[in-house]
């Protein structure tokens, strides 16, 4: 990956939340970066759902990709820190953002975008037996099974009823959708579904103008949807609504209650300080700037600015968005801020669901199919412009595998075990040095086993091993976390169990606290996962650098005859691989704003999972072979295991276990810098040519930062072992081929389907 803390950092600017207005920040601070300024992101959400398309989510019109946002690559062109998680306190006076299972997040001024959701606290029973529509993610995980449940009901000739509390768009919108969704099953007349809105107002949409609710109440009345205006809910239990009326109490019997009802903010906002409204919104100036902390900035439904009263609508903080971004890099620079003033009226496009819309627009209203092709190109627009971003640098094009005399540089580097230099260099260095030996090192300098042996005693030899990484994601602590697995991996490769370490840490020059800051995220996220391995840090090293870098020297104590060696390998061996393969192709996509954040939050699941215990199982399973995967590719690290004994082996491509999103990098043409001189190992291949075009060829020469075990297993336990590593976490764990002879004059793969 790029450098990235290549400019001193002075200034900690949080984002918190991952709102619309905040897309507009982290897209104005992209194409505006601001030297010195740290960015970081924190927000429970990264793939962000657009809530205007919602209702065509719901009816089959958008897929999931068209609903959600994807903040990741927007973060990533910004340069901002992404922390996806909740907060636990906002502790303004020492400017830190304390997270569950992390150390805080201190912060110089920080943006809150947070947005709302409806507030089901003042219904008795809303928190048990209704469903609120915001948070999306949430209702959306719900919204399937009410769907089957309706879709069930109805083919079986019952009544199902859906309950919609409140009388704004997003319930005319929600009700609308509703029954499109539920009648495109073909079961909508053979039953009765009951849809009904509730509000306690005098009508549907009380803030927009007659003609508005006029169209909205007939097009509601022609799908058989119910209005019951002028109605408050008192409790909400599992089959019915309690209402009050002008008539007096009334019971609604329904299946299902959707409340969809006013904005109410985040309740822990109350308990920071910070000035609120009677709502418990956070006051804000026209700057944008919290009226009481200078040092804290607002926008979106979250916010409330003194004077200017508006509703809470996704229109306002769109809108927010450049006016909150361009003051954020003033605050920055010490400069003035400028002024921002919301427009009166915002233009309303409610989508009826039947290919039809309403716009509305103070005393105007319109309802047509031109109006929902209209709203249909503004919400494409709108998510196209976040998800479809510039290539900041292209690597080499095409497969590199399919043409290895071609070499052209890859504008963009890779970090991680992806920076590694090339095997063939490698061995041509270490082949040119004259090392002195001693008689109780056992492994001599280039030896091809996964860490150093130093024999102490008869039984008992010290095992060493390095390794030191340049940072590939632009988080210190989850970067050490990792880096730490993977450092101890060399020792779990050999079956030994790690003893204690020193650590060499390369810090991002910039301000000293701001130093001082991201050297306790790195060495936390270090002793976490060594104080898990009971392995104890000795000590280490610190310096500036142009960009973060960490390593660790690991120390272990084994029994020499115990200790699981690349060669070993016997006639019949099942080759079993414990981890799925494609970390560099998809932080090679990372770079290039192609990643998905679930991509990149699953392969750092999988890289943050030891090898301790699949080292554990395999001896167990008396593995005659064993080394982990990792900067050299499945194919050269196999290379090591089989050209000692001169092993001819079978891999099968199709077992090969991919990460999610890898294959489709490598149809894009995205590749790690380091896959080409990966690539150079297919002189190994024996039948190469017939597997050119195959979609898993690439993962041989993909390299792996934290990947895991390969090893060879008898073949009565090959299945069992598989088996077990599976149940232990290790849930792409497979067989992928087999040793066929050994002892022969050259080592080969053959690749099989």
């Amino acid at each position: 990956m790029q450098q990235l803390f290549s400019t001193p950092a002075r200034k900690r600017l949080v984002l918190l939340g991952g709102g619309h207005s905040h897309l507009a920040v982290l897209m104005y601070l992209a194409k505006n970066p601001l030297p010195g300024l740290d960015i970081t992101l924190v927000s429970r959400d990264i793939e962000t759902p657009y809530s205007g398309a919602l209702p065509a989510y719901i009816t089959g019109s958008y897929g999931e990709d068209e609903l959600h946002i994807d903040l990741r690559p927007l973060a990533v062109m910004a340069g901002a820190r992404i922390i996806q998680t909740q907060v636990e306190h906002l502790d303004l006076e020492d400017k830190k953002i304390h997270c569950p299972g992390r150390p805080p997040v201190c912060f110089d001024y920080i943006s809150i975008n947070i947005g709302s959701r409806p507030d089901t606290s003042r219904i008795p029973g809303a928190q048990q037996y209704a469903l609120a529509v915001k948070p999306i993610d949430v209702f959306l995980g719900q919204w399937q099974l009410i769907r089957d449940a309706a879709v069930q009901a109805l083919s079986e000739s019952r009544h199902y009823a859906i309950a919609i509390v409140g009388g704004g768009p997003a319930s005319v919108e929600m009700a609308c959708a509703f029954r499109q969704a539920i009648a495109a099953s073909g079961h909508i007349d053979k039953g009765a579904l009951q849809l009904s809105i509730i509000t306690s107002a005098a009508s549907i949409l009380s803030g927009h103008s007659k003609k508005a609710q006029a169209l909205a109440a007939a097009s509601l009345a022609h799908k058989g949807i119910v209005v019951r205006s002028g109605c408050e809910v008192t409790a909400i239990e599992q089959t019915q609504i309690h209402l009050r009326g002008a008539t007096g109490q009334e019971l609604l019997p329904t299946d299902c209650c959707v409340v969809a009802t006013g904005a109410s903010p985040a309740k822990w906002l109350a308990d920071t300080g910070l000035a609120i409204d009677e709502q418990g919104f956070l006051q804000v100036n026209t700057a944008l700037q919290s009226t009481s902390h200078p040092w804290v900035f607002a926008a979106g439904d979250i916010a409330s600015i003194v004077g200017h009263p508006r509703p809470k609508s996704g229109v306002y903080a769109v809108r927010q968005g450049l006016p909150l971004a361009k003051n954020l890099r003033r605050f920055a620079l010490g400069k003035h801020l400028h002024s921002y003033r919301p427009q009166k009226q915002a233009l309303a496009l409610l989508s009826l669901g039947d290919g039809s819309a309403i716009a509305s627009r103070g005393r105007l209203a319109l309802q047509g199919r031109w109006v929902a092709r209209w709203k249909d190109m503004i919400d494409r627009a709108f998510v196209r412009k976040y998800s479809k971003l510039p290539d900041p640098g292209i690597a080499a094009a095409g497969n590199p595998a399919a043409s290895l005399s071609e070499k052209p540089a890859p504008v963009l580097r890779c970090s991680g075990c992806a920076a590694k230099l090339p095997s063939s260099s490698l061995s041509r260095v270490l082949g040119a040095l004259h090392s002195c030996s001693h008689m109780d090192i056992e492994s001599s300098l280039g030896s091809v086993e996964d860490a150093s042996i130093i024999r102490l005693e008869e039984q008992r030899a010290l095992l060493q091993s390095v390794d030191h990484l340049r940072a590939f994601i632009n988080d210190p602590y989850l970067f050490a976390r990792i880096a730490t697995i993977h450092s101890l991996s060399d020792i779990h490769a050999m079956g030994a169990t790690a003893h204690s370490a020193l650590a060499i840490v390369n810090l991002p020059h910039g301000a000293t606290e701001i130093m001082e800051e991201q050297l306790l995220q790195v060495m936390t996220g270090c002793t976490e996962v060594l104080n898990a391995h009971n392995t104890a840090l000795l000590g280490g090293h610190t310096s500036e650098a142009e960009s973060l870098s960490f390593g660790l020297s690991v120390n272990a104590f084994a029994e020499p005859d115990r200790l699981l060696r690349k060669s070993g390998m016997q006639e019949g061996d099942i080759l079993i691989l414990s981890k799925a393969l494609g970390t560099g192709a998809l932080f090679a996509a990372d770079m290039r704003y192609r990643a998905r954040h679930r991509w990149i939050a699953n392969a750092l699941a999988q890289m943050q999972r030891s090898n301790q215990m699949a080292a554990h199982l395999l001896l167990q399973y008396h593995a005659s072979a064993c080394t982990d995967v990792t900067g050299f590719g499945l194919l050269g690290h196999l290379g090591e295991m089989i050209l000692p004994q001169g092993c001819q082996v079978s891999v099968q491509l199709g077992a090969l276990p991919a990460l999610d999103g890898a294959l489709q990098c490598f149809e894009q043409g995205i590749f790690s810098s380091l896959h080409q001189d990966n690539a150079e190992q297919a002189t190994l291949l024996s039948n190469a040519a017939e597997f050119a075009q195959h979609p898993h060829l690439p993962l041989l020469f993909d390299p792996q930062t934290s990947g895991g075990l390969l090893a060879s297993v008898a073949p009565e336990k090959a299945a069992a072992c598989v088996q077990q590593l599976r149940d232990s976490g290790y849930v792409d764990a497979v067989c992928i081929g087999r040793v066929i002879r050994i002892a022969q004059p050259s080592a080969s793969i053959v690749l099989e389907d």
